[in-house]
C-alpha cells in the first residue's frame, strides 16, 4: 500500500498483540522499531544522516574526511580508532535525535573543497571490535540515520559480525557498499570482492541482487583528488542523488516501510505459530476426550443398569397414565404392592375389615419403596462413588496430552484456555446429572409415547374387553335378579369381584411384559444423552481454547491489512 499508516494507529495494535505467547521476548526490539518507524515519518524535511559503518581498519574515518573535505575524524593506525559514535553535522541541522542517543556532536562548516559536503554522518564504532559495547553504540548510531555506508576492505566483505550486524537493518535502511583500498587491488579482485558482496547482500539480507549498490574505491586517493578505480564518481553522483529532498524523503519511507515489514512479519510468524499452538491443542483435546469417553460411557451404563428397576417402575407409571380401566390401577403398583392387593382380595372373603387394612398397608409400603428406590437410582446414577475412580482418571485422561502440549510450548494451559482435572471432573459429573434428568424424564416420557402409538390399538381393547364383559354380565345379573328374583348373595358379588381383580391383574401383567423393551430404549436413550452432552462439552472446551489470546490475535490479524 502506498499510504503508510500512522504511528499513533500502529502503538494500540502492537501492544495488544504482544499478548500473543510467541512475541512477548520481541517486546522490546518491536517497540524499539516502532519507535524507529515514527521517526521515519516524522523527519520529512531534515538533513539526510548517512551512517559509516565496517569493521576494523575499513577506512571510515579516512572515507568521512575525503567527502567532507576536511580532517573531522581522527585517522590512526592504532586500532579501534573510533570507541564511541560520533556526529558530524552542518551548523544549525536539527540533531535532536541523535543527541538523545548520546552521540559526541561535532559541528562542521561545509566547504567548497568537500566532494559530498553539507551532510549529517555518523562516525561509528569497529563493528569487529573485542568490545562488544562497540557493535551496541554503532546499533544505537544506526536506529536513527537514514543511510548506512558500509566500508569494507578485502578481508571483511563476509566477516560474520558485519553480516549479522547488517541483517538487522537490511530491511529498514538505504544500503551503500564500499569495497576500500581499492588502488591495493587488481581490477579482477575488484569485481571479484564486489560480487561477492552482491550476493552476500542477496543472500543474507533478501536484497535484489541487481539493484545492490556496491563500489569499489580509494579514500586516501579520493583525499587527494585521485579515483584509481574510477568508481569514486560514481559514488558521488549516487550518493548527491540521495541527499536532494525529494529522494531523501523517498528514502525515509523506504525506510519507514521496511520497518513496517519486518514489524508485520514478526506479528504475522508470531501469529502463526500462536493458531498452531492452538490448534495442535485442541486436536490433542479433541483426541483425549474422545479417548475418555469409551472409558465414561461404559461407566455411566453401568450407572443406568443399577438403576434399572426404577426406571421400569416409572416406565409403567407413566404408560398406567395413558391408559384407563382397571389394569392401569394395576400398572400404578410395583408386584409387592399387587401381591398385596391380591392378598387382601383373598383375606376379604373370609374378613372384610381384614382385607381392607391389608390392602391399606400394601399400598403405604408400596409409596415407601417407590421413595426409596427413586432415592437410590439417583444415588446410584447422579452421585460419585468413594474416589469416583473411572470419572476422575476419565478427566486426567482427556486433559494430560494437551495440558503436556501447552507446557512443550512454554505456556501455561490456562493461557490456551484448558481446565484444570478438577474442572473437567466437576464438568463430567455436572453432564452424568443432566443426562440421568433427561432419561428420567424426557427419554421416558418419548419412549413411552411411541409405545402407545401402537398399544392404545391393540393391547388397550385387547386388557379392557375382558373386563367390560364382566361388568356387563354382572350388571344383567343384577338387574334381572332385581326383577325376577331372588336377589344375589354376597358370595356372588365377591367372587365377581375376585375374578374382575384376576382380569385386571392379568392385563396389567400383559401391559407390563409389553414394556419390557420400553425400558431398554429409555436406557439406550439416556446413554446417546450422556455421548451427546460428553461432544457438546468437548466442543465448548474445544471452542474455549480457539478463543484464546483472542485479543491479542485479532490485534495481530489487524496489522496485517497494513502489508
Amino acid at each position: 500500500m502506498d499510504t503508510l499508516p500512522e504511528p499513533q494507529e500502529l502503538e494500540p495494535l502492537l501492544s495488544a498483540a504482544l499478548a500473543l505467547p510467541a512475541l512477548k521476548p520481541q517486546a522490546a526490539r518491536l517497540e524499539r522499531l516502532l519507535r524507529d518507524y515514527a521517526r521515519g515519518l516524522e523527519r520529512k524535511d531534515a538533513p539526510l544522516s548517512v551512517a559509516l559503518v565496517g569493521a576494523t581498519g575499513a577506512g571510515k574515518s579516512t572515507l568521512l574526511n575525503a567527502l567532507t573535505g576536511q580532517s573531522l575524524a581522527r585517522e590512526g593506525e592504532d586500532r579501534p580508532t573510533s570507541s564511541a559514535a560520533t556526529v558530524f553535522a552542518p551548523e544549525g541541522a536539527g540533531l535532536d535525535a541523535l543527541a538523545q542517543a548520546g552521540a559526541k556532536v561535532v559541528r562542521y562548516t561545509p566547504g567548497p573543497q568537500g566532494l559530498w559536503s553539507g551532510q549529517v554522518f555518523i562516525d561509528t564504532p569497529d563493528l569487529n571490535s573485542v568490545a562488544t559495547v562497540h557493535r551496541e553504540v554503532a546499533r544505537a548510531a544506526l536506529e536513527r540515520a537514514d543511510v548506512a555506508l558500509v566500508v569494507m576492505h578485502r578481508g571483511s566483505v563476509a566477516e560474520a559480525t558485519q553480516v549479522e550486524f547488517l541483517s538487522e537493518f537490511a530491511r529498514r535502511r538505504a544500503l551503500v557498499f564500499l569495497i576500500n583500498f581499492a588502488d591495493e587491488l587488481s581490477p579482477e579482485s575488484r569485481e571479484a570482492l564486489k560480487s561477492q558482496s552482491r550476493r552476500l547482500a542477496a543472500e543474507q539480507y533478501g536484497l535484489p541482487l541487481e539493484s545492490v549498490p556496491v563500489f569499489a574505491i580509494s579514500a586516501r586517493a579520493a583525499q587527494r583528488g585521485e579515483d584509481p578505480s574510477g568508481e569514486f564518481g560514481a559514488l558521488l553522483f549516487h550518493l548527491k542523488s540521495l541527499a536532494t529532498q525529494a529522494v531523501a524523503e523517498r528514502v525515509r519511507r523506504t525506510n519507514a516501510r521496511g520497518v513496517l515489514e519486518e514489524i508485520i512479519t514478526r506479528v504475522e510468524g508470531a501469529l502463526k505459530e500462536t493458531e498452531d499452538t492452538l490448534a495442535r491443542t485442541r486436536g490433542a483435546l479433541e483426541s483425549g476426550l474422545a479417548r475418555a469417553s469409551e472409558s465414561l460411557k461404559t461407566d455411566f451404563d453401568s450407572r443406568l443398569g443399577l438403576a434399572q428397576g426404577h426406571l421400569g417402575s416409572e416406565v409403567r407409571s407413566q404408560a398406567a397414565g395413558r391408559f384407563w380401566g382397571p389394569a392401569a390401577w394395576g400398572m400404578r403398583l410395583s408386584y409387592v404392592g399387587a401381591g398385596g392387593l391380591g392378598a387382601a382380595t383373598l383375606v376379604a372373603r373370609r374378613n372384610l375389615p381384614v382385607g381392607l387394612a391389608v390392602a391399606a398397608t400394601s399400598t403405604v409400603l408400596d409409596a415407601v419403596r417407590d421413595r426409596t428406590r427413586a432415592r437410590a437410582a439417583e444415588t446410584a446414577v447422579v452421585e460419585p462413588f468413594e474416589d469416583d475412580l473411572a470419572v476422575e482418571s476419565a478427566a486426567r485422561t482427556a486433559l494430560a496430552e494437551a495440558r503436556s502440549l501447552a507446557h512443550a510450548s512454554g505456556l501455561s494451559p490456562e493461557t490456551l484456555g484448558l481446565p484444570d482435572v478438577e474442572t473437567l471432573l466437576a464438568e463430567l459429573r455436572s453432564a452424568r446429572a443432566s443426562a440421568w434428568r433427561y432419561t428420567l424424564t424426557t427419554a421416558v416420557a418419548e419412549t413411552v409415547a411411541r409405545w402407545w402409538r401402537t398399544a392404545r390399538w391393540l393391547l388397550l381393547p385387547l386388557v379392557n374387553l375382558p373386563l367390560l364383559a364382566l361388568m356387563g354380565h354382572v350388571g344383567y345379573r343384577v338387574v334381572r335378579a332385581y326383577v325376577e328374583g331372588p336377589l344375589l348373595g354376597v358370595d356372588y358379588f365377591l367372587n365377581a369381584g375376585a375374578l374382575f381383580a384376576l382380569l385386571a391383574g392379568a392385563g396389567a401383567l400383559l401391559t407390563s411384559l409389553s414394556l419390557a423393551g420400553t425400558t431398554r430404549a429409555v436406557r439406550r436413550a439416556g446413554l446417546e444423552r450422556f455421548v451427546a452432552l460428553l461432544g457438546a462439552l468437548g466442543g465448548r472446551m474445544g471452542e474455549s481454547v480457539q478463543e484464546s489470546i483472542l485479543t491479542g490475535r485479532e490485534a495481530a490479524r489487524a496489522f496485517l491489512r497494513f502489508r
